[in-house]
């Protein structure tokens, strides 16, 4: 079983949320509470917390901040935003973070009791799957050299990895998902990953899909935004941004250049 925070500044959400989820049901031994993003690292550095159930607006601090800063120092939690808010912009970074979901105010209990349970199921598959793959804790793996010597099953996951995207480039890819269906812990895939290619898997997908854009700009006449769509992107300011900064022109210029 499982820890688990809720981090959120109205006191009768954390309240409701209490009362109304079967926790023990749900795979959680025990739930903490905080008001702030700095009351959660408190609670976080003391207990041994794996959930995060997090507002994304508080006082001090955004959620997406304070999983900002459980990702950059590298503490595997896994985390569901509940939040009021429901714009692009904050999806994508919640996305770009690693989100598991993201499930809207006013909360349905049983919606959210049912993705409470599959997140749970999903974090034990994938510490089953992170035993069996890695005998001892990762820190051991790392410190013993162990996934450097295994170079032809990283180079096996750098396949798996890179025809996903291939396979998924139109779709919101999201690294959990990637994991689940290679069967790999989420962490163990992403540094495995990067020790082969030198980059990070995220960073990969905005090369493929780049190098998609590129393709279908050079082979037909669809607008844009029909492109942006093709590879992934929902919002065409953003594909053109994202190309541009990858590619040093825009997707127009790229096209005259032809």
């Amino acid at each position: 079983m499982y820890n688990a925070i809720i981090v959120d500044d109205e006191p009768r959400v954390v309240r409701a949320l209490e009362e109304n989820i079967d926790w023990k049901r749900c795979g959680i031994r025990r739930v903490y509470t905080a008001k702030n993003m700095s009351a959660a690292i408190e609670t976080i550095r003391e207990a041994k917390i794996e959930i995060l159930i997090c507002d994304i607006e508080m006082p001090n601090g955004y959620g997406t901040q304070l999983l900002e800063w459980l990702r950059e120092n590298q503490m595997n939690v896994s985390c569901i935003f509940v939040t009021c808010h429901q714009e692009y912009s904050i999806m994508r970074k919640a996305i770009q973070l690693k989100c598991y979901d993201y499930i809207l105010k006013p909360i349905n209990y049983d919606e959210f009791t049912q993705l409470l349970m599959e997140m749970v199921q999903k974090m034990e598959q994938w510490e089953a799957q992170d035993r069996k793959e890695q005998p001892g804790n990762w820190g051991e793996l790392m410190d013993s050299g162990a996934l450097v010597k295994n170079q032809e099953s990283t180079r096996n996951i750098e396949m798996e990895v890179k025809r996903y995207v291939r396979e998924h480039m139109a779709d919101n890819i999201v690294i959990a998902d990637i994991a689940d269906a290679l069967h790999f812990n989420p962490n163990y895939l992403m540094r495995a990953f990067k020790n082969e290619t030198g980059m990070s898997i995220l960073e990969y997908i905005v090369r493929a899909r780049m190098e998609a854009a590129k393709k279908i700009l050079k082979g037909t006449r669809l607008p844009v935004r029909e492109v942006a769509y093709m590879v992934g992107y929902t919002d065409c300011v953003y594909f053109t941004k994202v190309f541009h900064k990858e590619m040093g022109v825009t997707p127009t210029q790229f096209r005259k250049q032809l």
